[in-house]
């Protein structure tokens, strides 16, 4: 697709992922129960910043008990800004009772939705609308199938800790970005899981999402959690990057604000988390 973007103004907004905590006790490099002063500072750091428009947290806010949410929740409600959220592997190993409560918990009517602010149109995706974590056994059926294929065909995300988008969602993912594209809108997508590189933590029908984004020339970013080491790679004109794990280490946090121009995408790193700018490709 082609034709010139129009020029808007900047905008921002903070991003965070894998805060993961719970009242547990350290797991190797994981502190489950520092995560929530490393939250605490992360939201107050948002708050310190007047251009920011909205948070985003990209999934496992909470690790393996459901109580966890509550413990957060006041932290959250301090944020000057709105805080969406997309579900994570982690946010669903609750017990199979609490699953159904999981997207309220995270403030969710719906678990992929999308807004438009300044000119970029944001879309929030589901990666574990098709998991394992799940008390519908049709869906925990799909699931098999879906891992059972990966695994015969030995691909590197053929993991039970990884998760899957549907028919329906993939259909209005193309939706939006078709959308997008008649209104000239950049795009930015949100997911737990990464797309690329592939490895082992990647969505587990990464290549249709691939093939989709790529035909259209308005998707700039795609972010997302779950690998904890975060990653980086740029194909098809989009950025891919995974940011690091906020539950990661006793001490250093892992967060960032991030600025969308017309021609760059700059990314304001804290504690692990590295600055960055990513040039955006123009659209003749």
């Amino acid at each position: 697709m082609t034709g010139a973007l129009n020029v808007y103004p900047q905008i921002s907004f903070g991003v965070f992922a894998d805060c993961q905590y719970c009242d547990c006790n350290t797991m190797g490099s994981r502190f489950y129960r520092n995560s929530k002063e490393k939250l605490d500072e992360c939201i107050g750091q948002f708050n310190s910043d007047k251009n920011i428009e909205f948070v985003a947290g990209l999934g496992d806010l909470i690790d393996r008990d459901f109580e966890s949410f509550n413990a957060l929740k006041p932290i959250l409600e301090e944020s000057n800004y709105p805080v969406y959220h997309v579900t994570g592997n982690h946010d669903l190993a609750v017990d199979k009772d609490k699953l159904d409560k999981v997207p309220q918990a995270l403030g969710l009517g719906k678990t992929y939705y999308s807004f438009e602010k300044e000119g970029w149109h944001f879309v929030f995706l589901d990666g574990n609308e098709i998991t394992l974590n799940s008390a519908n056994p049709e869906i925990v059926s799909k699931a098999e199938k879906m891992l059972s294929e990966l695994k015969n065909n030995e691909q590197p995300n053929a993991k039970d800790w990884n998760g899957g988008m549907g028919s329906e969602q993939i259909s209005w993912l193309q939706k939006q970005l078709k959308q997008a594209a008649a209104k000239n809108l950049n795009v930015v997508v949100f997911c737990h899981y990464p797309l690329l590189p592939q490895e082992a933590h990647t969505l587990w029908n990464q290549k249709q999402v691939v093939e989709i984004l790529k035909k259209y020339n308005n998707v700039k970013l795609w972010l997302n959690g779950h690998n904890h080491a975060g990653n980086y790679v740029k194909q098809h004109g989009i950025h891919f990057l995974t940011m690091r794990a906020m539950v990661e280490t006793e001490n250093q946090n892992a967060f960032a604000r991030i600025t969308l121009n017309n021609d760059k995408i700059e990314i304001r790193g804290y504690g692990q988390e590295p600055d960055r700018t990513l040039n955006i490709e123009k659209v003749e």
